[in-house]
């Protein structure tokens, strides 16, 4: 192209030397202009044409469907850590180009207030701040199709926060880290609590029971009584279904059960090694921890990656934030931001057991002192009780304080409660006692438990407080789930011998219930 161009010029530039007359100098002057429209056109070509600058980081602008997101990279005149934003998008699984981290040292003082200013401007609504989201916040478009997660990263590992990360989010992303269905949320938290031991769909049954006399990882038609043992002597926890696999967690390895194969030995496939202490398929990943942190990896085991090295006892993901409790800091929950590597308290004491009900509150098992009941004064007249009151007052004041001193040296009396906490303010509130290594499901409105005060019963509370209501009156129950509007337990007699006498899957209120093992 190029050399065709300059024959062109050399044969135009010959002509017009030949030419003397007044019309010659104005075709001159069109033929000039002409070559430049021509050499214009070939540079943006030839430029087009050139691969993009390595160190050129990518614009909101490049990316489908984002031009109506004001590019804080612009505003603030600094380039994303294309790395750092690599990684952060590595991490949530979405597009590279999607993600940016701009170094707070960079950014001009005023360069995020304009940027927000001008989200706001383009018909975007901030919901909530940094500190109610755990250091990230969003922006969502009018039409809810598009948004903006934006939070403090810790860059270095140490504390420190030092880079600002950005993630766009379109209307698909928006179901998975923004429009969080916490109906779902608090079935599938609620059931890891207690180990998910099964999952049911609309056909069949999978977990830990019994066939005959063996134990273990069975399978089982809903239709029927018959119990197919997948695994004997198995005691799967965090048992998961996707597309006609599950997924399950024995002592020392993570299996595939391919349901459509119906020789049990062909049908079971160990995909990873090791104890794996929590399990969840978000985003057709697979995402784990083990006493090395927390992983994801391909539905068939392949491609691990690790997200972070942190100690994650009971972690659970929702949206782009890990829930879990910190075993070096007093066992307490946290949360753990995929995006900005934040990690902030949730409770300021340790929990046993906790899932989010809702998008504002976190409910959760502590010990709390209980405060002594004040004695019911009895139907004695006054003159009476101030005849018993001088006599009492004369007898204390000629013995020691001993008694007292003791009973101050005294532990106070605890008990398991049921608590509701702000994710806003960290405002708590004691909701009703339960039994000790009880875990919380949740189904609507109301929260699920074991009660301490009645032989192990199931009763419900609402999430606003009140009255408990008892849902069954079998007795020690243990690892309560859920599955959309019905409940399942385990019934144990520990007078027997074999210790589990049903698996019951009850409706909320306990009014109908049948033994799933027939």
């Amino acid at each position: 192209m190029e050399y065709s161009l300059k024959i062109f010029l050399l044969q135009k530039a010959k002509q017009v030397t030949m030419i003397k007359t007044k019309e010659s100098i104005t075709a001159m002057k069109r033929y000039f202009l002409l070559i430049m429209a021509v050499l214009m056109t070939t540079a943006m070509l030839l430029t087009a044409c050139q691969p993009q600058s390595e160190d050129q980081a990518p614009t909101i602008a490049s990316y489908e469907g984002y031009s109506n997101i004001p590019d804080l990279g612009d505003i603030a005149g600094v380039k994303s850590d294309k790395p750092l934003a690599s990684a952060a998008a590595a991490r949530m699984d979405v597009d590279p180009e999607t993600v940016f981290v701009y170094p707070l040292g960079d950014i001009p003082e005023d360069a995020l207030n304009v940027w927000t200013k001008e989200l706001k401007a383009r018909g975007f609504e901030k919901n909530g701040t940094l500190e109610e989201a755990g250091n990230t916040v969003t922006w969502y478009s009018d039409d809810r199709k598009i948004g903006v997660v934006a939070g403090y990263m810790d860059t270095d590992k140490q504390g420190g926060m030092d880079a600002l990360g950005v993630f766009l989010v379109n209307k698909s992303l928006a179901g998975r880290y923004v429009d969080i269905d916490y109906d779902v949320v608090q079935e599938g938290w609620g059931n890891a609590n207690n180990g998910a031991r099964f999952f049911i769909d609309d056909k069949k049954i999978f977990g830990f029971g019994y066939v005959g006399a063996a134990e273990g990882m069975l399978s089982k038609n809903t239709d029927s009584s018959a119990a197919l043992m997948l695994i004997e002597g198995a005691h799967p926890r965090y048992v998961h279904e996707w597309d006609k696999t599950v997924y399950a967690c024995l002592s020392d390895r993570l299996v595939a059960i391919d349901t459509k194969e119906k020789d049990p030995e062909e049908a079971v496939t160990t995909l990873l090694d090791g104890n794996l202490q929590s399990l969840q398929i978000v985003n057709e990943k697979l995402w784990y921890t083990t006493k090395n942190g927390l992983f994801y990896c391909d539905l068939d085991g392949e491609n691990t990656v690790k997200v972070t090295g942190k100690k994650m006892k009971d972690a659970y993901l929702v949206g782009d934030k890990v829930y879990y409790r910190d075993t070096e800091d007093e066992n307490t929950e946290h949360a753990y931001s995929l995006l900005t590597e934040a990690d902030t308290r949730v409770t300021e004491e340790a929990v046993s057991s906790f899932f989010l009900g809702s998008k504002g509150n976190g409910y959760y098992i502590a010990k709390r002192d209980v405060k002594p009941e004040e004695p019911a004064e009895d139907e004695e007249t006054t003159d009476e009780k101030t005849t018993e009151k001088a006599a009492e007052d004369k007898e204390a004041s000629e013995e020691t304080t001993t008694a007292a001193e003791e009973a101050s040296k005294e532990e106070p009396e605890t008990a398991w409660t049921l608590i509701r906490v702000s994710l806003k303010d960290g405002e708590t509130t004691d909701l009703t006692t339960v039994r000790e290594g009880t875990a919380l499901v949740g189904i609507g409105s109301k929260v699920y438990y074991v009660s301490d005060e009645h032989q192990g019963q199931i009763y419900s509370i609402s999430k606003s407080g009140g009255t408990p209501k008892r849902v069954t009156r079998d007795e020690d129950c243990k690892y309560l789930m859920t599955f959309h509007d019905m409940i399942l337990y385990y019934d144990y007699d520990d007078e027997t011998e074999e210790g589990l006498e049903h698996i019951y899957i009850s409706t909320p209120d306990g009014f109908m219930k049948s033994d799933i093992l027939g």
